[in-house]
């Protein structure tokens, strides 16, 4: 089952056409600078904090971050052409700040743009959204094998990604790092919002950890956060294995990390030093998704003016719950429905931040 808003958003951008490789969109040169979202000589919204107390290293680090952005495309073709003017690309720049900032202060980012598939893909039942997913991995592994061949220089280097980006993360970390040399590189990886079912784990990552402690390195690093006591109203969704695509039950138990304790265990646990944050802007609606262009508008981050939760490990689910002020502000949001997704990563954004520094110090 969909809740009604989804349910009419994907009324709303369902393609008309069945996907067609040759009516693709044209593949990315990742040798030409306009292919990147982010890197460390483009100055963007991936160098965003809020405010001056916090520290920001541009480039010279010694831990290089490949970082996957989600979903931001939602017009009626199977993937985005990667226009800059567009709205997919306004998007893409909004979840540099509130999500790839988090590694600015001690990594130097690489962010692919990539063609990626549209929100719709993940609930065609036919195999036109495997086929768009298909496309937009390929141009994550292009983009990670020139990232690795010209611009990473044999430094030791983190992945993270969220939702439609952790799913090409996980294919990417299995066929490109873990059973390679460069999983001696890999300090960890940030696969976060993307289900990966405990049932599944040691096929997905035969030699890569799950982790259990703030300062594991060489491992996989995973939530998916909802209020407490929510169940998603979604029960299926694609996964990735490999032996190829699946459609698998949203109820399972899935592999997940507390980022408030770093362990895997069910108790509640807070942070009195995270900082969650917001996105800012003028004249910008967040919840838009019908726009297809570029507004222009002017963005920034800033902490949010309640601080403060605490969450658990769901023990059938794996679900992050959380409860506090802050959830409860959260909660009173325009078509907010429970499930934290897309506040993954800015919730968590300041002990992320912390805990990128303890894993690299761990590694180092």
């Amino acid at each position: 089952m969909t809740d009604k808003n989804t349910f009419k958003l994907l009324e709303l951008i369902k393609p008309e056409f069945d996907f067609d490789l040759s009516k693709a969109p044209p593949e990315p040169d990742y040798s030409n600078i306009a292919s990147w979202a982010a890197l460390p000589e483009i100055d963007g919204q991936q160098f965003y904090v809020p405010d001056t107390s916090f520290t920001v290293n541009k480039r010279n680090n010694d831990i290089d971050v490949f970082y996957i952005h989600p979903t931001g495309f939602y017009e009626k073709d199977w993937n985005s052409d990667m226009d800059k003017k567009k709205s997919a690309y306004e998007r893409t720049e909004i979840m540099l700040g509130n999500q790839a900032s988090a590694f600015n202060e001690s990594c130097n980012i690489y962010a692919p743009e990539y063609r990626q598939a549209t929100y719709y893909s993940f609930f065609d039942v036919n195999n036109n959204g495997r086929n768009a997913l298909d496309l937009a991995y390929s141009d994550i592994e292009s983009a990670f094998n020139f990232f690795i061949e010209n611009l990473n220089k044999d430094k030791p280097f983190i992945i993270a990604a969220h939702s439609q980006g952790a799913l090409h993360a996980h294919r990417l970390i299995n066929k490109m790092v873990d059973n390679t040399d460069l999983k001696n590189r890999l300090v960890c990886a940030y696969v976060i919002g993307y289900i990966i079912p405990e049932k599944y784990y040691e096929d997905l990552f035969p030699n890569t950890i799950k982790s259990s402690s703030f300062n594991d390195t060489g491992c996989i690093i995973s939530w998916s956060s909802v209020v407490e006591g929510f169940k998603r109203n979604r029960e299926k969704t694609l996964f990735w294995k490999p032996e190829g695509w699946s459609v698998e039950l949203m109820s399972q138990k899935i592999v997940s990390t507390n980022p408030f304790s770093w362990t895997n265990d069910d108790g509640w646990y807070a942070d009195d030093k995270n900082k969650s944050i917001i996105n800012k802007a003028q004249n910008y609606d967040f919840t838009d998704r019908l726009s297809s262009e570029h507004t222009g508008a002017k963005k920034s981050i800033g902490l949010t003016r309640i601080q403060g939760f605490d969450c658990s490990l769901n023990n059938e689910s794996g679900l992050l719950e959380a409860r506090g002020a802050l959830i409860d502000s959260i909660k009173k949001m325009k078509y907010f429905n429970g499930d934290l997704h897309p506040f993954d990563i800015m919730l968590f954004w300041g002990t992320l931040r912390q805990n990128i520094k303890d894993r690299i110090n761990a590694y180092i």
